[in-house]
């Protein structure tokens, strides 16, 4: 996705943006909604965060650096840097939309990312040396607790308290220079930095393009072979999914513990080529088998709670060297390589045909986008020494109001990548082939969007050997019949084979997941604003199990009775059959943190948000969320479980910059 999973900021719109704050709100949680189902999520939130306060000067952008912005397309891009040549430059959002062929929708979504002076920074302090212009300082600090007492907790199994804890600390000097470090303690871990996060990092300084010393990320191509772990996968933006913008060089600053970079990273320009190269030397958190001495598996959670977790911190290294080229061919297009070797301190164990073997890794693609008229082709085809994995894309722009896309993927069982995150039904770019088709029509009656995705699966699992079938659909309508008026109703249908015990033996079943989802949102008036959901979801398999229902609905209230105070509120009350006919709703919460949680049994969720912006860059934020399920006794299971039937925390986050 164009950095789709860069794409909008919950409860800091008033702090990076002066658009309309109902549009840019409904955008965050429709597409999010489909990118996460963590529950503190942050990842996704960080590199937004990030974009929005490193704004991309239009007037000295190119096309390829303007197309990291959200839903930005190539065409969208080539007319714009057009329309900006023939004028001088472009001063403000009124003239980005009377450029013919461009959407006015559209730039509405992109002015967060955009600014259209050399730069829109202001001085530090005045009575500060002039050295100091243009030093921006923001200081974040949340906790995050649950009132009920866990059972590991009950056990004395966890070390350290209930509280969850982040400190985040972030300088910048006039856009181009920044210094940030993090420090984290998850719920149940004694240290406060038990997790700690650094970089440096420049931009244009000489010809060096891009420097980074520290934690990093790295882009390539549509994310075969080297990618960060944030990406949207299909859900509301059925064209504008691909193909995917990387920005090669991130400065990594958020509380995933594990897939990450570390050491330095640096990209030179010559004329039309970008060249980049990077080093990474770091530990990640896994299990070796003591009698072979391999690697049996990698950990993300990032948990440290006891000896038996601390045990398995950080004990596998990986270093990874790597290089990239890219030509830029102006407005046509680019053309991109990348090799990077990738070495681990031990070997694999190897007990499935997925699993990888050895210790050494390499990799090889090529990546391009390419503009002819209305067609946009991209792609990237990457081989790991054994097999070519491929992604190939066209998009098909027949007028401002009408684009359609077509995408073909295979990823053989044996391509194997730690850093890989293509586009894919699963995460792992591997043993999956695809078709995907997606549109979307723009009329005086709303806005539709469609795809289709048929999908094979080369390999059922390690134990059944022969390829398993599915296919996904989805229309999305919105439409607007009244003023401050906004009516969304999504259909998902999913068909697919699913591996099973029939008549004592493993083989495929087929499941059928169809969900219905109807909203409506209603400005009432300048402060308040009301939003209404229900969502119903079926699933029917086709052995001896029963069929299953899931059923949601919610109220929202948004109140900003001034620009420095918001207030949210939502009630929800859900009923499911089980866990396999689970609702989500993504949840407003404190800034950076993304809430999307499973919701299945019978019960309501409320929850109360509020953020107060002072005028001398302090901002308080504070939320309260509860979880009541009349039916139980206990809440979740092992470690986690809770006795009774209630499930409360408090969260709460200082904001401070100047």
């Amino acid at each position: 996705m164009k950095f789709v999973f860069i794409i909008f900021f919950s409860f800091s719109l008033t702090l990076y943006s002066q658009v309309d704050s109902t549009t840019f709100q409904t955008d965050l949680d429709d597409v999010l909604e489909d990118a996460t189902v963590d529950n503190e999520g942050t990842g996704y939130f960080d590199l937004v965060e990030y974009l929005l306060q490193n704004k991309i000067p239009l007037n000295q952008t190119s096309i390829n650096e303007l197309m990291k912005v959200p839903f930005l397309d190539r065409q969208t891009a080539t007319a714009i840097i057009r329309y900006r040549n023939s004028l001088g430059g472009i001063s403000s959002a009124k003239q980005l939309k009377e450029i013919n062929g461009v959407n006015s929708d559209l730039i509405e979504r992109i002015l967060p990312y955009l600014r259209f002076e050399d730069t829109d920074r202001s001085a530090f302090f005045d009575p500060i040396s002039k050295k100091f212009e243009n030093v921006d300082i923001s200081f974040r600090t949340r906790g995050i607790r649950k009132f009920q007492e866990e059972q590991a907790y009950k056990e004395g199994k966890f070390d350290g308290s209930s509280w969850k804890i982040y400190n985040r600390l972030i300088i910048n000097k006039d856009q181009n220079i920044r210094f940030g470090i993090l420090t984290e303690k998850d719920a149940g871990e004694k240290s406060f930095n038990d997790f700690t996060t650094f970089h440096f990092y420049a931009e244009n300084i000489g010809i060096i393009k891009k420097f980074v010393a520290g934690d990093f990320l790295y882009e390539f191509g549509q994310g075969l072979a080297l990618w960060s772990r944030y990406s949207i996968r299909k859900g509301v933006e059925t064209v504008g999914i691909l193909p995917r913008n990387g920005r090669s060089i991130i400065p990594y600053l958020s509380s995933d513990e594990n897939m990450f970079l570390r050491g330095v990273a640096a990209q030179i320009n010559f004329n039309e080529f970008k060249v980049s190269s990077f080093f990474s030397s770091r530990q990640m958190d896994g299990s070796i088998d003591p009698a072979t001495n391999q690697i049996t598996s990698i950990r993300i959670d990032g948990f440290h709670r006891n000896e038996n977790e601390i045990a398995h911190k950080r004990i596998i290294s990986e270093k990874l060297f790597g290089i990239s080229a890219d030509y830029i061919l102006g407005e046509i297009g680019s053309f991109g390589f990348l090799y990077y070797n990738s070495i681990f301190g031990n070997d694999f164990q190897n007990e499935s045909v997925f699993d990888p073997s050895g210790n050494r890794f390499d990799y090889f693609s090529t990546s391009y986008n390419f503009i002819a008229n209305k067609l946009t082709f991209s792609g990237e085809t990457s081989y790991n020494m054994k097999s070519f994995a491929t992604i190939n894309s066209v998009e098909f722009s027949v007028n401002k109001n009408l684009t359609l896309l077509f995408s073909y993927r295979n990823y053989p069982r044996d391509y194997w990548g730690l850093h890989a995150n293509g586009f894919g039904e699963k995460d792992g770019t591997q043993n999956e082939v695809g078709l995907y088709s997606g549109l979307k029509l723009r009329s005086n009656f709303g806005v539709i969007y469609f795809y289709y995705d048929q999908i094979e699966f080369p390999s059922t699992s390690d134990k059944l050997l022969f390829a398993s079938k599915g296919n996904e659909f989805m229309v999305y309508y919105t439409v607007s019949p009244f003023v401050n008026t906004e009516f969304r109703l999504r259909y998902i249908n999913k068909n697919s084979e699913v591996s099973d015990i029939v008549n004592d033996e493993y083989g495929l079943t087929r499941r059928k997941t169809e969900s219905i989802r109807g909203e409506l949102t209603y400005k009432v008036s300048k402060y308040i604003q009301l939003r209404s959901r229900i969502n119903m979801v079926g699933v029917s398999p086709s052995s001896n199990s029963s069929s299953e229902k899931g059923f949601l609905l919610f109220q929202d209230v948004k109140y900003s009775p001034t620009p420095s105070l918001n207030i949210s509120a939502r009630i929800v009350f859900f009923r499911t059959d089980s866990y396999d006919s689970r609702v989500y709703e993504f949840e407003n919460d404190l800034t950076g943190v993304m809430t999307n949680p499973p919701l299945y049994g019978e019960g309501t969720r409320w929850y109360l948000l509020a953020q107060y912006k002072t005028s001398f860059g302090l901002t308080l934020s504070m939320k309260y969320s509860e979880l009541f399920k009349p039916a139980e006794r206990t809440l979740s299971s092992g470690d986690t479980e809770i006795q009774g039937n209630i499930d409360n925390r408090l969260s709460f986050q200082l904001d401070f910059q100047f």
